[in-house]
């Protein structure tokens, strides 16, 4: 996208149910909605399918959307209580296999190889020690960068309680890693 401006007129378009427009906002945002979901369910199947029916969910709703907020987090709010939802269903422990996902590329250097993998194994660790909504939230706001209002708007939570929840699971997470991380010295 090229400015805010060509951006609002590709959602008019999708709201006033142009296709090509609405497939457009498809490939901008994928990728975002897709993080969103990992982050929240662990998956990445599982991910990819919470992924899309919230595009479903969008092009149901996108007459509703209303330009009072930013596109991204009323998209996002939606990706993420589509990924609760999931999550809600599942109802059980998760395997944190998502980390390879990330961390797949092409590496021709063994001691590389050899880095990643205690970085994996040190993320999967310190992962699977935070609780889902811990996760969410140090994802939004350090992965993804949106603020508090936008968490606020995202999660529904207020925004008294995203700041001490943020507190909490960034101290979680610097304890988390400094005990993990001490193992490998």
């Amino acid at each position: 996208m090229r400015s805010d401006i060509d951006e609002k007129q590709l959602i008019q378009r999708a709201i006033d149910g142009d296709q090509s427009a609405f497939r457009d906002l498809i490939l901008i945002y994928q990728n975002y909605v897709y993080s969103i979901c990992l982050s929240v369910l662990k998956v990445p199947m599982e991910s990819e399918e919470a992924a899309q029916d919230t595009f479903i969910k969008v092009y149901k709703s996108i007459k509703t959307y209303n330009f009072t907020s930013k596109f991204s987090t009323w998209l996002y709010s939606i990706a993420y209580r589509t990924s609760i939802d999931y999550y809600r269903k599942r109802k059980r422990t998760e395997d944190i296999d998502s980390i390879d996902y990330f961390l797949v590329g092409t590496v021709n250097n063994t001691e590389a190889i050899i880095e990643k993998q205690e970085l994996t194994s040190l993320i999967r660790m310190v992962l699977e020690d935070l609780g889902q909504e811990e996760r969410s939230l140090i994802t939004l706001f350090y992965l993804e960068e949106q603020s508090v209002k936008e968490m606020i708007e995202i999660t529904g939570l207020q925004e008294s309680n995203i700041k001490v929840k943020l507190f909490r699971a960034r101290k979680k997470l610097y304890t988390l890693l400094s005990d993990k991380y001490s193992a490998f010295l």
